[in-house]
């Protein structure tokens, strides 16, 4: 993907969510000064650690860089002074900032804005959002954080970013998986949607058990599906045995054991209602023919 289409991407996406998270009226923040766009050294600005994406796919890291050595960063970064002088902390980015590093530049362009720690954490949730570059994970960790430290409630969240109140619930609720699992989402072994049917099984070893199955198999979503009601459906409850059936049953086990001691073999009697089969096994040729003689004796 390149810088001009990230940047078109970001200017569709945030519309009327990013004006919904930071609350701010336009005359609060002079246009000329929130547009204004500065170079700064890439020495003097830093990630932020607590920033929603955790994990840079390095082949799309890469695609960036050549598009950078080629076109320059064309999207400004978003940056924000921190308590250190002439050093900012990076609000949205990141992946820009380190696409650059290795493209070798020395300067990056960036917008600097005085922010609160509630209105960083919110801006860099949305540029990733609508960028795309969060895997569900990573994206329901920072719904959480939004909402768990910063007060933003699931109604709130899901206005800001323009997706329905359900969509915002099922995605805090891949949370509830156990990390192994959410470590699969995060490698791409599993999408979101093979990870929201795992979801309706109701322990984390059933789960997991799941999970398995699915990477063994290479289900579809809506395979997965399948097998979680499958996996769900309580079991048919077996007819209680009669008491003539237990004894039919012992019976036919004695029938066995005693085969079992004249042939020397391993037996297995099927009868049902006086029809059925018997089974006699062997191990080799030889003691094949050893039953052979056995038999022709009877």
């Amino acid at each position: 993907m390149s810088e001009d289409r990230e940047l078109a991407k970001s200017k569709r996406g945030l519309g009327k969510g990013l004006g919904a998270l930071f609350e701010i009226a336009p005359e609060e923040v002079p246009p000329a000064e929130a547009d204004r766009i500065i170079e700064l050294s890439i020495n003097q600005i830093e990630p932020n650690r607590d920033q929603p994406r955790q994990n840079f796919d390095e082949d799309r890291l890469n695609e960036l860089t050549e598009s950078i050595r080629d076109q320059g960063v064309i999207s400004p970064l978003i940056v924000t002074p921190t308590s250190s002088p002439d050093r900012y902390m990076i609000v949205a980015g990141e992946r820009r900032w380190r696409a650059a590093r290795l493209a070798g530049l020395h300067t990056v362009p960036v917008i600097v804005r005085e922010l609160t720690d509630v209105e960083i954490q919110r801006q860099a949730l949305i540029d990733n959002v609508v960028r795309q570059d969060l895997n569900a994970i990573e994206e329901a960790a920072a719904f959480d954080l939004l909402i768990k430290q910063h007060g933003m409630t699931q109604e709130s969240l899901a206005a800001a970013l323009g997706r329905s109140r359900p969509s915002v619930t099922n995605t805090l609720r891949l949370l509830n998986l156990p990390e192994s699992i959410r470590d699969m989402v995060r490698r791409g072994d599993l999408s979101s949607g093979h990870a929201r049917a795992l979801l309706a099984l109701s322990d984390a070893r059933a789960q997991s058990d799941a999970a398995a199955v699915v990477l063994a198999k290479r289900l579809s979503v809506r395979d997965t599906e399948r097998l979680v009601h499958e996996l769900s459906a309580p079991p048919v409850p077996s007819a209680p045995r009669s008491q003539a059936d237990r004894r039919h049953d012992l019976h036919v086990r004695d029938v066995e054991e005693r085969l079992r001691r004249s042939l020397g073999a391993k037996v297995t009697v099927d009868d049902r209602s006086g029809r059925g089969k018997i089974v006699i096994r062997y191990h080799s040729a030889d003691e094949r023919e050893r039953l052979i003689e056995l038999l022709a004796q009877i």
